[in-house]
């Protein structure tokens, strides 16, 4: 099949620089990672992988004792106000990951 369409798309630099890295380890270029993963739409009907959010650090406790201990810290950063706002959380994210 003949390519004759081209595809004009704006990244984040360093995602764009760390793809080319990673994708030339692997002897591809970001045009044939990007016709790869449009085939792959096409064939899957969508998306070719799930997408989510990072997992949040877990909490991991031994006792009883340490977990109440750690639920009564969050309760503290709560009443002291350090909370974050949604927006920013969502902000650094995309900032961090190209998001």
């Amino acid at each position: 099949m003949a390519k004759t369409e081209t595809l004009h798309i704006r990244v984040n630099e360093t995602v764009k620089e760390n793809a080319e890295e990673t994708l030339g380890m692997l002897g591809i270029t970001i045009s044939e990672a990007v016709n790869m993963f449009l085939c792959q739409v096409n064939l899957t009907g969508g998306l070719p992988f799930e997408v989510k959010l990072p997992a949040p650090e877990r909490v991991m406790v031994r006792s009883k004792e340490e977990l109440f201990q750690k639920l009564r810290e969050g309760e503290d950063d709560i009443l002291a106000g350090r909370t974050s706002d949604i927006k920013e959380v969502f902000g650094r994210l995309r900032e961090e990951y190209g998001l």
